[in-house]
């Protein structure tokens, strides 16, 4: 949980050490980008993804672990990652949103696919240029303020398209406008930033 009263906890606990990781918001997405990467073998994924987050590109720190320390080593940074999960969408140790009470888990987010969308919502709001904060905002108040966006920006209403449940749309012709938005702004099945479709999304 975000609190302002708590200093931001970027430790990990390794053979009763504890090791900083590294928070910034660019380094955790590209952390998580690590298992989208299905040619890569499960522990492989993994040894990238701590690599990325503990800065331990020498490996020599991981190198020294067991398989079961790496997987408790990638559980307490997931947990961090989750303690402001985007749009109440939490991850798992594999980067894939976890299913949420009353959603069917579908993803709301992409980091590749809404980064434009993303970029201009936080100059829009914030006056935050995202490219100038790499390495510096820290991926809570990357967070917080994601999910904060105001309705006015483009990538706040992309996301309600997204959450909006057809069912419980009454009108034909709304029904009609919304399903339309939704395989437009749909994340399934996309493979590569050159498979965007429609006008507004590509």
């Amino acid at each position: 949980m975000f609190k302002l009263n708590d200093p931001l906890n970027d430790y990990v606990t390794i053979n009763d050490e504890e090791h900083p990781i590294y928070m910034a918001f660019d380094n955790v997405m590209s952390a998580l980008e690590t298992f989208d990467d299905k040619e890569l073998s499960e522990s492989d994924r993994l040894y990238i993804f701590l690599g990325i987050m503990l800065h331990d590109y020498d490996q020599e720190l991981i190198s020294a672990l067991d398989f079961e320390t790496q997987v408790d080593v990638g559980k307490q940074i997931i947990d961090r990652i989750n303690s402001e999960p985007i749009e109440n969408q939490p991850v798992d140790l594999e980067g894939n949103p976890m299913p949420q009470p009353k959603r069917d888990g579908e993803q709301l987010i992409s980091f590749l696919f809404d980064a434009k969308y993303i970029y201009a919502a936080f100059m829009q709001s914030y006056g935050i240029d995202l490219i100038e904060q790499q390495g510096s905002l820290h991926w809570s108040k990357f967070s917080a303020l994601i999910n904060a966006l105001p309705d006015n920006t483009l990538m706040r209403q992309i996301i309600d398209i997204r959450k909006t449940d057809l069912s419980e749309i009454k009108d034909k012709d709304e029904k009609k406008r919304i399903k339309k938005l939704k395989q437009q702004f749909s994340l399934e099945g996309k493979g590569s930033p050159d498979e965007e479709g429609g006008d507004m999304y590509g």
